[in-house]
């Protein structure tokens, strides 16, 4: 026997015919760091540790040849690490916490992986991990991340297998990815979606960093950060940078210190009436008119535990069911789990309809705050004769003149009397500084005001889509003037080139724009190159989120239209070009049917030929000995077929085994006295057989190996 194929003879996976080899472990460890590397980014970084730390342990076992981890490592091992996810998470109940346990439980079972059965389970838990790895997301580099992953675990179970070498062994995986693609495509273009795994409850992330109670100087930390918020993409007109005011949050009540949001249940309880009064559920916001001009937006949206949907101004209508505040907010049923498009029509403009909270409501002052605000209030009021709109002209002016300065990086204000401290002391703030002041002004003149969070702007990409982050993130005023809400924004006033180009263009604190983000593409916008880049790679990205990702059941369904339109169109074709259209539609038809049907029967008769041909052992053999033939294997004059499968067992490399199995069964059911039902058994256990032999047999001749051997 040559020594190559006394190499092939022996699995390359077993050390000594039962045992795993250090190659093997080997090649499931790579498999867990390629599985961990796409859960670092959300998970802890102690797991990588752990990692090694399990590997290491095999590789001294392996070496000094020590006994196998016992019960009690083991149940240590498990117990430390559900030790250390509570520590990090707090609790094993949520989402990142179950995920952790997964994974370490995934890496820990390398401590316990000795034979074949305990290495497939390995492979088959790194399967599922893959999987849960789109909980964290489903972009363009997890994907290619976890194809990487796949084929590697799937190389591993072709090598568990019995793959002679590692080209085999890879060969083998592409085919197998090769033949499930059309599949996947086919169940992916027609299958309902019934929630994929990422859908599950995501109850501790949020995309967005506004929250419904803000005060001066919350939004200002939003701009060291990068983060996206959403994406939109406009069908018609798109709005002008002055229109680009996305409402989040609509924020009536004030303590002296903090803008927050009531919900419509708090305002019921507080006030006496119906929650209907303040929200429904629908399709179309029943407190605007849909008439006149408005967008159309189709909005990508981020995860987030919160419910909150952003809208262009008022919204006016969706393509799913969201709840419409009367305050012009719109929120979702659920908070969302995973990235999903919302269509929607907006006004670009405030909300029409009077707040059924009352004007009173939206006048509500604490009265023992800011005491420096209300005389200066007062005093703008008695200048301007007691007109309200005057008054707040006078006050939009006063914001305009030095010393106020817009900044990205304000003082930090304390104490009580923040209105007070900003107006007199600092002069100095962002966004949410001028709309508290504002709105504060003109509760104190009796004029019904009220704050809103959002943002405004977003940069617009070249193939038309704006993506909105959190640096975009504003505050602005509304006051409720001659039957209506205005908006009253004073950071178009004091720093108009942030209404213009977004908090980028602001030079005061410009070095803690993006401070929180050091290594973002977004740094190198003014290099042309680099930027372009970024563009392209960020147009790939949101075609891959709206056409894969976004994919749902009405894309389905406009899909299968599309097809079905098609194919009518193409026999409405057919039907007007050939002779005699309705007869020869008819012939058509016949023609299908019974080639369809012909088919139909020719695989069923074949299939039931090839189920009975199954249960003949002669054929079964004959079979096998013929394509031992093909491989230069063949049998030699007078050797029976026992005997021809045990010669060439030691040149049939990893099918060797089965050979033997086969020739045993062969002759067990030539010569023992077996009942009818161990006969069966041998019969199935012998087509088994045949089949792995198919599998593992080397595609290479054996000239040495065949008759004269």
């Amino acid at each position: 026997m040559s020594v190559r194929s006394a190499r092939l003879a022996v699995p390359a996976v077993l050390a000594d015919g039962r045992g795993l080899s250090g190659g093997m472990l080997r090649q499931l460890f790579i498999g867990q760091c390629l599985v961990l590397a796409l859960h670092l980014a959300w998970m802890p970084a102690w797991l990588a540790g752990l990692a090694l730390v399990v590997a290491g342990y095999r590789f001294v076992q392996l070496r000094r040849g020590l006994p196998r981890a016992g019960i009690l490592l083991r149940l240590a091992a498990v117990g430390g690490l559900v030790l250390a996810l509570w520590l990090q998470f707090g609790t094993l109940g949520s989402m990142d916490g179950l995920v952790g346990l997964l994974l370490g439980v995934y890496l820990l079972k390398l401590l316990e992986t000795h034979d074949r059965r305990d290495a497939r389970v390995v492979v088959v838990i790194g399967l599922v991990t893959t999987a849960v790895a789109f909980l964290h997301d489903q972009g363009i580099p997890m994907a290619a991340g976890a194809l990487l992953a796949v084929a590697w675990l799937l190389q591993s179970l072709v090598w568990l297998s019995g793959a002679s070498g590692r080209r085999q062994a890879w060969r083998e995986t592409a085919w197998l990815l090769v033949l499930s693609a059309p599949l996947m495509a086919l169940l992916f273009v027609s299958f309902p979606r019934l929630g994929p795994l990422w859908s599950m409850p995501q109850m501790d992330r949020a995309a967005t960093g506004l929250t419904d109670t803000i005060s001066p100087g919350d939004i200002a930390e939003l701009s060291r950060s990068d983060a996206r918020a959403f994406r939109a993409r406009f069908e018609g007109r798109e709005p002008t940078p002055d229109e680009r005011y996305w409402r989040v949050y609509t924020l009536s009540h004030f303590d002296g210190t903090r803008w927050s949001r009531v919900t419509p249940d708090q305002l019921a309880a507080t006030l006496g009436r119906p929650v209907d009064a303040f929200v429904e559920v629908g399709t179309r916001s029943p407190w605007q008119s849909h008439e006149g001009e408005h967008f159309n937006a189709e909005l990508l949206l981020e995860p987030d535990s919160r419910p909150w949907r952003p809208s262009l101004g008022t919204p006016l209508e969706s393509d799913s069911r969201q709840r419409y505040l009367a305050d012009g907010t719109l929120e979702g049923l659920t908070p969302l789990s995973s990235r999903s498009l919302l269509k929607l029509a907006s006004s670009a403009a405030p909300p029409a309809n009077q707040d059924p909270a009352g004007a009173r409501w939206n006048r509500l002052l604490p009265d023992d705050t800011n005491p420096r605000t209300r005389a200066l209030a007062e005093r703008l009021w008695r200048e301007n004769g007691g007109d309200p709109d005057a008054y707040l002209a006078a006050m939009m002016a006063r914001f305009g003149e030095a010393p106020y300065r817009y900044t990205l990086s304000p003082p930090r204000l304390f104490g009580d009397h923040r209105v007070d401290d900003f107006l007199f002391d600092s002069q100095a703030g962002y966004c949410t500084y001028y709309a508290s002041a504002a709105a504060v002004m003109a509760r104190m003149a009796g004029i019904p005001a009220r704050v809103v969070a959002g943002f405004l702007g977003g940069e617009r990409h070249p193939d038309g889509h704006f993506t909105v982050r959190d640096y975009d993130a504003h505050a602005w005023v509304e006051v409720w003037r001659n039957g209506a809400w205005r908006r009253l924004d004073p950071t178009a006033v004091i720093a108009p080139e942030r209404i213009e180009q977004g908090p980028q263009a602001v030079d005061d604190g410009a070095e803690a724009f993006l401070a929180d983000a050091r290594f973002s593409p977004l740094h190198m916008r003014e290099v042309g190159w680099a930027n372009r880049l970024r563009l392209e790679w960020e147009r790939l990205e949101y075609r891959w989120q709206r056409g894969v990702i976004g994919y749902q059941r009405e894309s389905r369904r406009s899909l299968m239209a599309q097809l079905v339109s098609g194919w009518r169109a193409t026999w409405a074709w057919l039907e007007a070009r050939l002779p005699g259209s309705g007869v020869m539609a008819t012939a058509l038809g016949l023609m299908v049917v019974l080639v369809a049907t012909a088919g139909l029967a020719w695989l069923a008769r074949h299939g039931c030929q090839y189920r009975r041909r199954r249960r003949d052992v002669r054929w079964l053999v004959g079979r096998l000995q013929a394509r031992l033939a093909r491989r230069g294997l063949g049998a030699r004059p007078g050797e029976s077929p026992a005997a021809h499968l045990r010669r060439v067992a030691p040149w049939a490399g990893p099918a060797g085994r089965a050979l033997n199995d086969c020739a045993q069964d062969l002759e067990r059911l030539a010569y023992a006295p077996l009942e009818e039902r161990e006969r069966h058994q041998r019969r199935r256990r012998l087509a088994e057989r045949v089949a792995e032999v198919r599998r593992r047999l080397p595609r290479q001749r054996h000239g040495s190996g065949g008759a004269g051997a």
